[in-house]
């Protein structure tokens, strides 16, 4: 397994993945490869965009997807997606990703990041035990423009 940089040509392949993970339970959301592939592009044309896949030859197995913004006085990741294949869950990839995120992030003067999940699922335990903390004075909110 390789983690790099995204790069234009992992779009399609992204896509697949994305709308394959978030189609399935906890998210069970209606994913289509024609909107995972416009979300993967959108994020990517994001200024100050930064993200890495984790690949084993041409599968992918997961990425994490993220913009740098300024925040205050400092540079401030925010997450966007961070996502792994369900048949290669539990063998550390996210922990890979996450990790070599932050430490590259760091290097070039990037303090921390900010990012929401849902509070019953793995990916909350997994945020948790690499030293992430619920800011337990804010709210995620959505608003449905009907």
């Amino acid at each position: 397994m390789i983690i790099r940089k995204i790069e234009e040509k992992d779009i399609e392949k992204l896509a697949k993945l994305l709308k394959s993970v978030y189609n399935e339970a906890p998210w069970n959301d209606e994913w289509t490869e024609e909107s995972a592939s416009e979300a993967i592009k959108c994020l990517l044309a994001f200024p100050n965009f930064f993200g890495l896949i984790a690949c084993d030859g041409d599968e992918v197995l997961g990425a994490i997807l993220g913009n740098i913004r300024p925040y205050s006085k400092q540079r401030t990741y925010y997450i966007d997606e961070l996502f792994v294949s369900s048949a290669h869950r539990r063998q550390g990839i996210a922990k890979k990703l996450y990790e070599g995120a932050s430490d590259e992030l760091k290097n070039i003067g990037v303090s921390g990041a900010f990012f929401t999940t849902l509070k019953n699922s793995e990916a909350y335990k997994f945020y948790i035990k690499e030293g992430a903390f619920d800011l337990d004075d804010s709210a995620v909110f959505y608003h449905p423009f009907n």
